[in-house]
């Protein structure tokens, strides 16, 4: 990363990043998937995963290439510098990216690169499109990947009252549109209640849901 400028091309571009900012983006790779760490206790390397290398296959030659990079991390020490506007550089990657997505015509069989990460069984029906909505480990989403419908493990519903989002449930919502939720917390009052938990869905980025109490 230190050394990432091309040795034959006529430049002073020092790298990828700083010292201070490199090991972080090695971990970020790491936790992502895009590398593994192997070696031992003296010497350690690292070496891309499937993943990663799916990536790079995608990905057009100019965006693979770390001269770029380079080049971009040089141009704002210029701007730190005073010597480069911030708006010329922004202008020139709003236009790069503008010629990519009008340009770039994506390798065939690229959707096979990227497999589920996890997929369990089958969970239930997507309300959506009728594909299989299969767990992974970060919520319940569609087994389609033209179909964003998803139930994550973290949605801020559940968690807000400190309830577990889990597959008996999910499978419930999905089956019968509704599920009843004992013991949850409310911030307001401090003390637990019981709702019926309704599926409402409306085809937006996120899943909605909402509560039913029964007559008292």
């Amino acid at each position: 990363m230190e050394n990432a400028n091309n040795a034959e091309v006529d430049t002073d571009m020092k790298g990828i990043g700083t010292p201070a900012t490199r090991a972080g983006i090695m971990e970020k790779l790491i936790k992502t998937g895009l590398v593994e760490r192997k070696g031992d206790k003296k010497v350690k390397y690292f070496i891309p995963t499937h993943k990663g290398i799916a990536l790079v296959t995608v990905l057009p030659e100019d965006i693979q290439s770390p001269l770029l990079t380079a080049e971009w991390e040089e141009k704002l020490k210029e701007i730190e510098q005073g010597k480069l506007s911030a708006n010329a550089f922004l202008e020139e990657i709003s236009s790069m990216t503008t010629s990519l997505v009008n340009t770039y015509e994506c390798i065939k069989g690229a959707n096979t690169l990227f497999p589920r990460e996890n997929a369990g069984a089958k969970v239930g029906t997507c309300p959506r499109c009728g594909a299989d909505v299969t767990e992974n480990k970060k919520g319940f989403c569609c087994s389609s990947r033209d179909c964003q419908f998803a139930i994550w493990k973290e949605n801020k519903f559940f968690t807000a009252k400190k309830k577990t989002v889990t597959k008996a449930l999910v499978s419930e919502l999905l089956s019968k549109g509704k599920s009843t939720l004992k013991g949850c917390y409310s911030a307001k009052t401090g003390k637990n209640y019981d709702c019926i938990v309704v599926l409402d869905d409306t085809g937006g980025k996120y899943v909605n849901f909402k509560m039913e109490f029964g007559k008292k």
